[in-house]
């Protein structure tokens, strides 16, 4: 009897795990594509290329470089943006092995990380919602791998 209920805990559980893994998926999808295309000169090509960040570091080093400047407004964006993507990304170190068993690896959650990341990138350039940005990638794989860490302290 005690197996029974212990199995029927681990479902809740993992069920329970799902549909905040869902809810925490929608809410980044609506995050990170609900905002409106570039408007201006320039053809779909080079509005697209445009939004393309292949320069390790580029971005990270002009945010850091930024921590210290006079303009507050300025600060707040340097802030959101290098704590932001670490911190969005910290559910999913969490989550993917909780809702997927067999995903239960550090290395396994960081291709699924790389893989999700990187489609999300690229969509958010093709459909001129967002920038595709190497250090993106890099500052959620960071959080992916905190929140795995965490995973595995519990």
């Amino acid at each position: 009897m005690m197996c029974a209920e212990k199995g029927g805990e681990v479902l809740t559980a993992r069920k329970r795990n799902g549909i905040f893994f869902c809810l925490y998926c929608l809410a980044m999808l609506v995050l990170l594509f609900w905002r409106q295309p570039p408007q201006g000169p320039g053809s779909y090509w080079e509005k697209a290329l445009g939004l393309l960040s292949l320069v390790p570091f580029e971005s990270i080093c002009r945010y850091i470089g930024l921590l210290g400047h006079s303009n507050p407004n300025l600060v707040r964006n340097a802030v959101i943006n290098l704590v932001g993507n670490v911190i969005l990304f910290v559910p999913i170190g969490i989550f993917l092995p909780r809702v997927f068993p067999k995903a239960g690896r550090w290395w396994k959650v960081l291709l699924i990380t790389l893989g999700a990341i990187t489609l999300i990138e690229l969509t958010q350039m093709l459909t001129l919602l967002g920038t595709c940005d190497v250090d993106d990638v890099a500052l959620n794989i960071l959080g992916a791998m905190v929140g795995y860490l965490l995973f595995r302290k519990r």
